[in-house]
């Protein structure tokens, strides 16, 4: 089984831990970190590695690094570290669940969690996350350094500018194109293209709430009554 290190030793890198052993996708050597941030000698029980450090625990030519961090300032600090160990000659991990579902062309440090679907003729760029039950459609492009959250919808021959956001239950259709940066709030629906640097969310502001008695409660879900 090959090997791998992760980077980075916050919550994002234990459910990256737990997902590659549970799915047996690589065997994880260590972590790795700044030595700014290095205040332990290991995390989850293994080796915590100086990031300048790695070329010493790492065969470049067999070994894979992945980097795990989210989307903080909007992907900026996991492209930094990205960037950074690509100058150095280091190659990155995939982290493809079992149940996902890639069938277009993709990067290196991506992520496709459970039940994510890339259809044909997609592009996927490289340090991209792809959480559960996400979509990307057929011709679809999705530039690097991106987050997709969870049940995220690009319809086919959609595109998505590098370092963007998109957050759960978000969807763009209509062969619409969003721009480098953008942030699209989670359930927000996409129908117009964005420019670079823009933010779109659905205001829930205008959601209302009313509380009912015990007794009452059941009378507003009745199958008759709902039904058109």
């Amino acid at each position: 089984m090959d090997k791998l290190v992760i980077v980075g030793v916050s919550s994002t890198a234990e459910h990256v831990y737990n997902f590659v052993k549970e799915y047996a996708l690589y065997e994880v050597t260590g972590f790795a970190v700044d030595s700014l941030y290095k205040h332990s000698d290991s995390y989850i029980g293994l080796p915590i590695f100086n990031i300048d450090d790695l070329d010493q625990v790492i065969d470049k030519s067999k070994d894979y690094i992945f980097v795990a961090m989210l989307w903080n300032r909007l992907n900026a600090d996991r492209k930094n570290v990205y960037k950074k160990l690509k100058q150095r000659g280091y190659k990155f991990a995939n982290l493809i669940s079992p149940t996902a579902k890639i069938r277009g062309i993709i990067g290196d440090n991506c992520w496709f969690h459970d039940y994510s679907i890339v259809q044909y003729g997609a592009e996927i760029g490289s340090n991209v996350m792809v959480m559960a039950f996400s979509l990307i459609g057929a011709y679809a492009k999705v530039g690097p350094h991106c987050f997709l959250g969870a049940r995220s919808t690009i319809a086919g021959g959609c595109k998505v500018g590098q370092q963007s956001f998109l957050g759960i239950n978000s969807t763009i259709f209509d062969d619409r194109i969003v721009g480098i940066k953008c942030i699209v709030g989670a359930c927000s629906v996409i129908k117009r293209d964005l420019s670079d640097y823009s933010v779109c969310k659905t205001n829930l502001d205008n959601m209302t709430t009313q509380s009912y008695s015990n007794d009452n409660v059941e009378s507003k879900l009745q199958f008759k009554l709902n039904k058109h």
